[in-house]
């Protein structure tokens, strides 16, 4: 071996080596980097700003839990109305979408989701010291609120027929509740989760009654970001099995989730199965 052969080779191995170096300094830096998460901050009670100006909410400790255990530095949260929200996800302004999603077909044909966190429902809230209605069939000749436009309104005008009730719509899920609690109407039919909260803040007011629907809310990210989203998957699947999830439920929604609710099941690969980018792979949750 001639001495300019050995020069050569450890040229090149110092080379390599350095080449090494940057990369791992490389990602080093993006794993010390904040999780950017889009959330529409003022909907109860997934992400809401206090007068300190902190953002709090059930979505925004779940995605501060996440960060950690996938070694980011925190979370940025980056405040977007919904109707705004996935432009903003193609146009790389945040890593991921943590605003409520229901996860669609149509959705799945541009995003990557994680598999459901929660099962989407509707909740049929009343005044607490009004036993006359406690499910639909009861509501026959009365008064029943909603936020117009949403999918609760949609259930309404769908059942109006069926269950004889006439509605009154609201700009504001508040504004729907507030007049139940005003008796401008009877009950409201609400997402779930939202008349969860408002019973556990306010004892005026009860559920009295779920109407779970066919979907689960996941949280969404670009297409190409497949190993980021598994790597949050694994940490969502984390949080459910050491209970953690259950635990943010019951703290921000007033209780434990219903055993049939995804957040207390773990499933077989990464994303929704049966939708578009769902990775069909074995894996067990790698919990720290």
């Amino acid at each position: 071996m001639t001495l300019d052969f050995i020069l050569l080779l450890r040229r090149k191995i110092s080379l390599a080596a350095g080449a090494a170096g940057l990369l791992a300094a490389t990602l080093s830096g993006a794993a010390a980097e904040p999780l950017k998460i889009a959330a529409d901050v003022g909907y109860a009670p997934w992400a809401m700003r206090q007068p300190s100006g902190e953002i709090e909410g059930f979505s925004i400790e779940v995605a501060k839990d996440i960060a950690r255990r996938i070694g980011r530095t925190g979370v940025e949260v980056v405040d977007v109305n919904f109707s705004a929200i996935f432009a903003g996800l193609f146009a790389g302004r945040y890593d991921m979408i943590v605003a409520p999603m229901s996860m669609t077909k149509e959705r799945a044909a541009q995003l990557l989701f994680t598999e459901g966190y929660l099962t989407g429902g509707i909740g049929l809230v009343t005044r607490s010291d009004d036993d006359s209605i406690t499910k639909p069939e009861d509501l026959r000749g009365k008064v029943l609120a909603t936020n117009s436009g949403s999918f609760t309104d949609t259930w309404a005008t769908a059942n109006e027929a069926k269950y004889g009730y006439k509605i009154q719509r609201y700009d504001k899920d508040s504004d729907a509740l507030q007049a139940v609690i005003a008796k401008r109407a009877d009950a409201d039919v609400v997402n779930l989760n939202v008349g969860q909260y408002a019973a556990s803040k306010n004892r005026r007011m009860k559920v009295v009654h779920r109407i779970f629907v066919d979907y689960d809310l996941g949280y969404g990210f670009r297409k190409d970001a497949r190993e980021l989203r598994n790597q949050v998957e694994n940490a969502l699947e984390c949080m459910k099995l050491d209970g953690t999830l259950q635990g943010l439920h019951e703290k921000w929604f007033g209780e434990q989730p219903d055993p049939a609710d995804s957040s207390m099941k773990v499933f077989a690969g990464y994303g929704p199965i049966g939708l578009e980018g769902y990775e069909r792979s074995y894996h067990k949750p790698d919990c720290k």
